[in-house]
């Protein structure tokens, strides 16, 4: 949803969360005076702890709740906080930020890492100077996700360490063993959670054993011929030495006290990350004696001679994680290697459901299956709501310019004769009755350049069809604009229709670079849409502010009739998020 360009007086910042902990912060420590905290929370406080002082992130659930928490409980000289144009960006800002010698925090969900991918499989061979650590959200049930994809493997591609709370106790000391780990190595970090630990709550202790890291000044940028270059030529070396990182890293996962071996039952049990809490939850009334557990946090590298030493003498075992089978094939493989023969279930079995989140009711199916003894019994919830199937808010703009869309698509031809290609944000909302605008959507920022295709494969076969692609503001800074640059070159006949609010509205109402103000309120320059879209070459372009009652409909016939590159630019107020 929408909101209105800034005004030219300064205006005053609302954030999108309010203040729900007394604290205080002394020489980077943070001293709880409530009991009860999340996940989220806790993750924010063992960053800050760490000394983390440039954050950066694109919005997304789960992680943006842990910027939220990153603002509340730090100041602008502490920390810097900043929304970038898109996931790539906001690794490289914080890279360079490791290089220059501030320890750093890019925050992501999971198909964020996607985005940021490409940078961080050259960052891993020149490594970073001062902390790197990559939060990532992975979203199991895709309950806000286009996807549910498994952020380990591709840490496991970039061959660097990841490791995951298992509790929410855990979170504080596993982003500071993240840092730690990240700084003494010189190798970017991811440490994973899901959308479960956020918000699951925790009680909260003073910090301990914090001084040492967050009291120390990391390193400062140093000239280092070559360090810092990555060239084919020194590509194998580069290699080399991460492998040998990786190596000590290993070694150091072993002994780690993040990971633990509970019970001396011969049917055993091995949790990866969060999926222990949910697991213990089953086992509190029963089975507990019957099963022994291994709880792992340290996902990449793993611990080989930990997980050999708890699978011998055991005459079964299951594996627990969240969502794909990474671990479960990885057991098998250490078992095998190491001569120990014993059957090992999970998802590749059939004994853990293959797809979808793992709530109390799937867990305890899943520990009948390998052990039908156990008969623990199936209670809990199995769902939770869907922002995405939420309706409309009243009063919101898109309302207006669906209807208007609808309407004028009548007048040519009818719906069959349209293709819509959408983007994730609010517009989702839109696919429900009695709008269902979209025929194709995927990923942030994607329309514009799968509407160019549609309307390209459409020549020669349907002539008469027309392709309009419906765009945030967000997503279009994300990465639309490199789309309409192609498009405009290529003079492909589509609408693009720029819903511009100047934020990030389901997400939560976060500034993006063309907001008004950035991620603590402050003013700042917002980048111009319509110079942008201008710039690109576009055929036609067509400003509507909502807000003043300009016509929306008459825009969109003009832009119907156009058959070259058109951009509507529509603004217009976000009724539940703004800057005012």
């Amino acid at each position: 949803m929408w909101g209105v360009r800034a005004q030219p007086a300064p205006p005053t910042y609302t954030r999108p969360y309010s203040s729900r902990f007394r604290f205080s912060v002394q020489s980077g420590i943070i001293k709880q005076m409530n009991k009860t905290v999340t996940g989220a929370y806790a993750l924010a406080a063992g960053a800050i702890e760490a000394g983390a002082s440039i954050v950066t992130g694109y919005p997304g659930a789960p992680t943006t709740a842990v910027v939220n928490h990153i603002l509340e409980l730090s100041s602008s000289e502490q920390v810097q906080v900043e929304w970038t144009s898109n996931e790539k960006v906001a690794l490289e800002v914080a890279f360079g930020a490791s290089l220059g010698g501030k320890r750093s925090l890019v925050c992501v969900k999971s198909v964020g890492l996607n985005i940021a991918l490409d940078p961080l499989m050259a960052f891993n061979l020149s490594g970073c100077n001062a902390g790197l650590v990559i939060l990532v959200g992975d979203d199991p049930g895709g309950w806000g996700s286009q996807n549910e994809q498994d952020s380990r493997g591709l840490a496991i591609a970039a061959e660097i360490p990841l490791l995951e709370p298992c509790t929410t106790s855990d979170a504080r000391e596993v982003m500071r063993e993240a840092f730690r780990l990240s700084e003494e190595l010189g190798l970017p970090t991811v440490v994973r959670f899901i959308r479960a630990l956020a918000t699951a709550e925790t009680e909260y202790r003073d910090a301990e054993n914090v001084a040492e890291l967050s009291g120390q000044q990391p390193p400062s940028y140093r000239r280092d011929p070559m360090r810092w270059v990555v060239l084919p030529i020194n590509v194998v070396s580069h290699h080399l030495e991460l492998k040998q990182k990786m190596d000590t890293v290993r070694s150091r996962f072993e002994v780690s006290p993040l990971n633990s071996a509970e019970g001396n039952a011969s049917h055993g049990v091995i949790a990866a990350g969060f999926i222990y809490s949910k697991l213990m939850e089953n086992l509190s009334s029963k089975g507990s004696r019957e099963l022994s557990v291994l709880r792992l946090a340290t996902l990449n590298p793993l611990p080989h001679d930990l997980i050999r030493t708890f699978l011998e003498g055991k005459e079964s075992i299951i594996v627990l994680e969240e969502t794909a089978p990474i671990l479960e094939r990885a057991v098998r493989g250490i078992a095998q290697g190491a001569g120990i023969t014993l059957p090992i279930y999970g998802r590749d079995t059939g004994h853990v459901k293959w797809a979808g989140e793992l709530f109390s009711p799937q867990i305890a199916d899943a520990l009948n299956r390998f052990l039908p003894n156990l008969d623990i019994p199936r209670e809990g919830e199995d769902d939770r709501p869907r922002p995405s199937r939420e309706p409309l808010c009243e009063g919101c703009p898109y309302i207006p310019v669906f209807e208007a869309l609808l309407e004028v698509i009548e007048e040519h031809g009818g719906r069959e004769e349209v293709v819509i290609v959408g983007d994730p944000g609010c517009m989702v909302r839109g696919q429900l009755s009695p709008y269902e605008i979209m025929d194709v959507k995927h990923s942030l920022g994607s329309s514009i350049g799968m509407a160019s295709g549609i309307a390209l494969g459409l020549i020669g076969r349907c002539e008469g069809r027309r392709v309009v692609a419906l765009c945030g503001d967000s997503g279009f800074l994300h990465s639309g604009l490199a789309g309409l640059v192609d498009a405009t070159r290529m003079g492909v006949p589509v609408l693009i229709i720029v819903l511009d609010n100047g934020l990030t509205a389901l997400s939560g109402g976060q500034p993006h670079p063309a907001s008004s103000v950035d991620a603590r309120g402050v003013p700042q320059r917002a980048v111009d849409l319509v110079e942008m879209a201008r710039i690109s070459g576009v055929g036609e372009l067509w400003e509507v502010d909502l807000d003043r009652g300009e016509d929306i409909r008459s825009a969109i016939e003009r832009g119907m009739d156009y058959r070259g590159t058109g951009v509507i630019v529509a603004r217009g107020r976000c009724v539940h998020w703004s800057f005012k």
